[in-house]
């Protein structure tokens, strides 16, 4: 938080990004793409964004079974064992107690990073405050 000429302070601003990057088959390189960008003076609608932006993803790689439309109860396979990343992902997003503490640790001048790795891509969701928050301004002159 920046401060005012009187001492008082001044709300900052946000960056907030989500992202992936993995393998380009053929080329032996790796690519990244920027799914999602956002800007914000507030730590609370930063971690709000990061948490759509998760469950945008995670619905994509792994639709939740006892929410989609097409599954069948048939279909529900039990939970195999290994890593989960879309669970875990989702599980990030539902832990109010860990949203609580994503705002605190934004709003004290912290980045915040969510690395989520798949089988072949990697997804990063990361907010941090922005060294330039009022280069964004209005000029009322």
């Amino acid at each position: 938080m920046s401060t005012d000429v009187n001492g008082r302070g001044q709300p900052g601003s946000y960056l907030c990004e989500a992202v992936a990057e993995g393998p380009v088959y053929g080329i032996g390189r790796t690519a990244r793409y920027v799914l999602g960008t956002f800007r914000t003076i507030s730590p609370v609608l930063a971690v709000r964004w990061l948490g759509g932006q998760a469950l945008w993803i995670v619905d994509r790689l792994d639709p939740d079974p006892h929410r989609s439309a097409w599954v069948q109860p048939s279909m529900r396979l039990p939970d195999t064992p290994g890593p989960d990343h879309p669970a875990e992902l989702r599980a990030w997003y539902q832990d109010r107690h860990g949203q609580r503490a994503a705002h605190t640790h934004l709003k004290n001048g912290h980045p915040l990073l969510v690395v989520v790795p798949d089988t072949d891509c990697t997804y990063t969701l990361s907010a941090h405050p922005d060294p330039y928050p009022h280069s964004y301004e209005r000029n009322t002159a």
